[in-house]
């Protein structure tokens, strides 16, 4: 049984749009094509407005014009032009033909007015309306309405066109209502043949469209029935869709064949398939199998050997503690070495520097020595010259004698001058006074002199013998420290060079426990992750045995779809 569409079928999506579009371009074809009939035709009657009111124009007499005003209706000039209008008028199709003049342009008056009627303007008779609505005409340029007015004198449009003397002056306006009932019948006319036209062309285009869109419809019905009768045929992929419209749907139904073509080598890679798929399944839940057990032996050997893994590790670890200690007492070993090679280091600087300071000092000290025995030798010398003193005074003494006795000469001669030398004889006692001081100061000098020169001796003799310690005794106190100080900085470098020696073999030693025990970590460490790796290998193990009873369930469940799909498959006839 068919199923109804929700909504609108096919046919209805078509012929709603399109019966909506084909009025919409009716509408505004015949609305284009309307307004362009009206506007020619209003046109043409503009034009033959225009052409009446200059054939009126061409016929009047500017000059008789000019002169007629009111109560010149008898008036042969008067008679003449409306005769002549009337003809104009008839003629043309006219329905009024007047003559419109002004008053210092202040009012508009009729002249001629070719109305038979009853209503006949005389000439005089005010115009209804204004000048200003006129000044351009009377200024010499034509006015034609470019429009039909409606009014309730009839259809009518109008042209103004100025009336000129022989001189060439604007004497009065021709007004021309040319009767355009004809124009508007046809306008009238043409808008009825328009919406016929539109009508039939409606209505035409509806059937001509509801025809294609029948034959459409029934080549959809047709896919439509081979298509409901594959999808209800049990599953035959092997009926073709045959129809030969060659239009589109022709191409649906040869994509549609295509399709089920497509979907019948679909079924038959399915239908192999899913024998291979229970075939393999099988297969696959025998390796399970299998591999379930091989799993539980490989689950066994790596606990065994987890277990020998953590006794390696314990006993790896005891030999780790024992490095430890050893490395902690070589350590402090070394430590003590190095501290002792640096004291020997301090004291060997020491001894250089005490070996140092003697042999400075003595070296000082044989200057000092040697100098001041100079300094006292040139001294010893110099204090001889208090010898010279006593050799001096001794002059002096003999000075004095040989004085004491010029002076006891001068006594006595001045005796003997008597009252001439007494004079004289005071110089020589005075003289004589003074060898006698003089004999006791030099006396005095001399015994000075001997005390001196007695103790510049003894100096001398305790300089020598001072000299003489320096360089016997002190000196060969130097000699002796400095020996001293050599042999113990010699004793003193062997000590350091021995505790260098130590220090560096506790070096080498601690060096070589650093290694044994790096070694001794990387095999703990080692068999630490070995022990790990085969404790989450037999967890791997269990976990896999579990994921290989899992996969045996799915591979029995896959072979069990296989079988479902096989079956379904089946139904279909490929």
């Amino acid at each position: 049984m068919k199923t109804k569409v929700r909504r609108l079928s096919i046919r209805w999506k078509i012929l709603i749009p399109a019966t909506i579009l084909i009025i919409a371009m009716c509408a505004v074809i015949g609305i284009n094509s309307y307004t362009r009939i009206k506007t020619g035709m209003i046109q043409l009657g503009v034009e033959e407005a225009q052409m009446a009111a200059s054939i009126a124009g061409f016929m009047v007499d500017g000059d008789s014009l000019a002169s007629i005003g009111t109560g010149y209706e008898n008036t042969e000039e008067y008679r003449n032009n409306l005769t002549a209008l009337r003809q104009i008028q008839e003629l043309c199709g006219i329905a009024f033909l007047y003559t419109l003049h002004t008053n210092d342009n202040a009012r508009l008056y009729y002249g001629i007015d070719t109305d038979d009627s009853a209503g006949q303007n005389s000439p005089g008779d005010p115009f209804d309306g204004e000048y200003a609505e006129f000044a351009d005409v009377f200024n010499g340029q034509e006015y034609v309405q470019d429009y039909i007015d409606e009014t309730a004198d009839g259809t009518l449009i109008s042209a103004y066109l100025p009336i000129r003397d022989s001189a060439g002056k604007v004497v009065a306006v021709l007004g021309c209502d040319y009767d355009a009932s004809y124009v508007a019948e046809r306008i009238e006319g043409a808008r009825n043949s328009i919406f016929q036209i539109s009508i039939i062309c409606l209505v035409l285009a509806l059937v001509i469209l509801n025809l294609i869109v029948n034959r459409i419809m029934r080549s959809l019905n047709k896919v439509d029935r081979k298509i409901y009768d594959l999808v209800n045929n049990e599953g035959d992929l092997t009926q073709k869709l045959d129809i030969a419209s060659g239009d589109e749907l022709e191409l649906i139904a040869g994509n549609i064949n295509t399709l089920l073509e497509y979907i019948r080598g679909i079924m038959l890679h399915i239908s192999d398939n899913s024998t291979q798929l229970g075939t393999s399944t099988g297969a696959i839940a025998e390796s399970l199998i299998s591999a379930k057990d091989n799993i539980s032996d490989i689950s066994a050997t790596m606990e065994e050997m987890s277990a020998a893994m953590e006794e390696t590790s314990a006993s790896l670890h005891q030999v780790d503690e024992s490095v430890s200690h050893i490395m902690n007492s070589i350590g402090s070993i070394s430590q003590k070495a190095s501290s002792e090679r640096d004291l020997a280091a301090k004291i060997t600087e020491k001894v250089q520097a005490i070996y140092e300071s003697a042999e400075r000092d003595r070296t000082d000290a044989a200057k000092q020595a040697a100098e001041m025995s100079k300094n006292m030798s040139e001294r010893i010398e110099r204090s001889k010259a208090v010898e010279h003193i006593d050799a001096l005074t001794n002059e002096i003494i003999n000075i004095t004698d040989q004085t004491s006795l010029l002076s006891l000469n001068a006594s006595i001669e001045a005796a003997r001058a008597g009252e001439a030398g007494k004079g004289f004889a005071v110089v020589a006692s005075e003289i004589g006074s003074l060898a006698d001081n003089s004999a006791r100061a030099a006396e005095g000098i001399q015994r000075v002199s001997q005390e001196v020169i007695h103790a510049v001796n003894e100096l001398a003799n305790e300089s020598e013998q001072m000299i003489r310690f320096m360089n016997e005794t002190t000196m060969a106190g130097y000699e002796r420290l400095l020996d001293n100080s050599i042999n113990y900085k010699n004793d003193v470098s062997h000590l350091s060079e021995t505790m260098n020696g130590f220090a560096d073999e506790s070096i080498r030693l601690n060096s070589d426990i650093d290694s044994i025990k790096e070694a001794v970590d990387a095999v703990n460490i080692a068999v630490s992750e070995s022990a790990n790796g085969i404790v989450g290998v037999t967890e791997m193990a269990s976990d896999m045995t579990v994921s290989m009873e899992s996969i045996k369930d799915e591979a029995e469940s896959n072979r069990d779809i296989a079988g479902q799909l096989e079956s379904e498959v089946g139904k279909f006839k490929l």
